[in-house]
């Protein structure tokens, strides 16, 4: 925990989060087939947890939001946190941006993982085990089917 009280995220952290996450790797093993991303945030219990990735890590992030989920242990102590079917131990950590914030590696060493796609998987499984459930489809971002010319020219003149 630093000096002062944790930032309480009153409002979604994860673009700041993401901004962070590159210079959260200086100093660690780093993977070069990983890219800094946030693949979810979320509001649970008041707190927000996050998976993100970057070169260097795969981590699930627990950040203050002024909820429950939430407790002030001294940096680099580890807690342990009951969330979905299991205890997580998460470790206390603090950047000069985003404050004090808490912290699960997902994977360790880093080399192991084989690429962004794994990286999503590790950080989607873990978002079912935390007990938060699949993310919610928005129809937008289905991927798209290609459509034949006779398909494209029946759906232009509203017959299916």
């Amino acid at each position: 925990m630093s000096d002062k009280a944790p930032t309480s995220w009153q409002f979604d952290p994860a673009s700041a989060l993401m901004q962070r996450c590159s210079a959260m790797s200086e100093g660690l093993p780093v993977n070069p087939a990983l890219t800094a991303e946030v693949c979810w945030c979320v509001k649970e219990r008041g707190d927000w947890l996050a998976g993100g990735i970057a070169p260097g890590f795969v981590r699930i992030f627990l950040l203050p939001g002024g909820g429950e989920l939430w407790g002030d242990i001294p940096l680099g102590q580890q807690r342990y946190l009951a969330l979905g079917s299991m205890d997580w131990r998460f470790v206390a950590a603090h950047d000069s941006e985003l404050g004090d914030y808490q912290y699960v590696d997902l994977v360790q060493p880093i080399s192991q993982v084989l690429g962004m796609a794994a990286a999503r998987l590790l950080v989607g499984d873990a978002r079912l085990a935390l007990g938060l459930g699949a993310p919610v489809a928005v129809v937008g971002d289905e991927p798209r089917q290609p459509v034949s010319r006779r398909g494209f020219l029946r759906a232009l003149s509203g017959r299916r």
